[in-house]
């Protein structure tokens, strides 16, 4: 790699102008070019470390100039990073299977880009090697810290997800609550994925194995068991937000204990859970309310499951 400058190609002034001022504040130099052939004329300039690349150019696409460059030895190992408005799943995979590094989207949240930049400046962000399929390389990118990349595997396979599990689980409630922890334990542990198969063929094995024998009857009690396996949407759903905790779940005993255990989760936790199970939040609502990416909110979640039958076990030993 290079001591230069970062190049980025780019026709629209405000975004120059934008991307330019967020990387100075950070000791960053920042070159522009307008065209695709003005980029490709200041790459032998300047020789930069790093190419910033818009889609929509003037006069070719930021796919085209990306598999020119990789098919060159000469720029076989510099970083590229897309920076598109383009959100749809198909040119995420478009843009890694092109040959991009990294893969950012518009409108720009600075830390984001300060950071994907510097990911790849470092040599951190997921490396192009010409191997793997693009959905392989966009895994890769989520491995390397691009929360953004999981997000649009959810957006690609969501849908399907669910449609396919609805041939087991009749309940949607259920099949939604499945979905979502399998995402959750996808996403906390991408670094396991190998790429011998599809991620949706990975991912629907998870969320297979977490749906079997989990989900009973209704009026069946609640186990421990089944709290594991993701059952407390069951028991908070039993919860309305228009009555008081105390009072609602104050009527049986292992009710009383799921009070208990909920008190002993950190408020951080015991908030998504209460937005998710209670308020019946997406995931695009709660990572708006609280301010965090769609990839946190899963991974949050999952995590406050974990918190929740921890607690439940402690206080399950303190009753007998």
């Amino acid at each position: 790699m290079t001591n230069g400058p970062i190049l980025y190609v780019e026709d629209e002034e405000d975004y120059q102008i934008l991307v330019k001022r967020i990387l100075k504040r950070a000791g960053l130099d920042v070159v522009i070019a307008e065209t695709g052939a003005e980029g490709l004329k200041a790459l032998q300039r300047e020789r930069p470390s790093l190419l910033i690349l818009d889609i929509n150019l003037p006069d070719m696409n930021g796919y085209t100039i990306c598999n020119q460059l990789r098919q060159d030895p000469a720029w076989m190992d510099l970083p590229i990073l897309m920076l598109t408005v383009r959100r749809r799943p198909d040119e995420w995979l478009l843009g890694f299977s092109s040959g991009a590094n990294d893969y950012i989207s518009k409108p720009l949240n600075p830390p984001e880009l300060i950071e994907r930049v510097v990911n790849c400046l470092e040599g951190k962000a997921h490396q192009f090697t010409g191997n793997g399929t693009a959905e392989y390389n966009l895994i890769q990118a989520a491995v390397a810290g691009n929360r953004a990349a999981f997000e649009v595997l959810i957006q690609k396979y969501r849908e399907r997800l669910t449609e396919s599990l609805r041939n087991t689980i009749r309940n949607d409630a259920q099949v939604d609550d499945v979905v979502a922890h399998a995402f959750a334990t996808a996403f906390e542990n991408l670094g396991e994925f190998r790429g011998e198969a599809s991620f949706y063929t990975w991912v629907y094995r998870i969320a297979l194995n977490q749906s079997i024998s989990v989900y009973r009857k209704p009026s069946a009690p609640v186990s421990l068991d089944e709290l594991a396996g993701g059952e407390e949407s069951y028991l908070l759903a039993q919860l309305t937000p228009q009555e008081p905790l105390e009072k609602t779940i104050a009527d049986q005993h292992i009710n009383r204990q799921a009070l208990d255990a909920l008190g002993h989760v950190p408020e951080l936790y015991r908030q998504i859970l209460e937005m998710y199970f209670l308020q019946d939040l997406s995931y695009e609502v709660i990572a708006k309310e609280l301010r965090i990416p769609q990839g946190t909110v899963m991974s949050r979640l999952h995590r406050a499951r974990k918190l929740l039958q921890d607690a439940w076990q402690r206080q399950t030993a303190l009753a007998k």
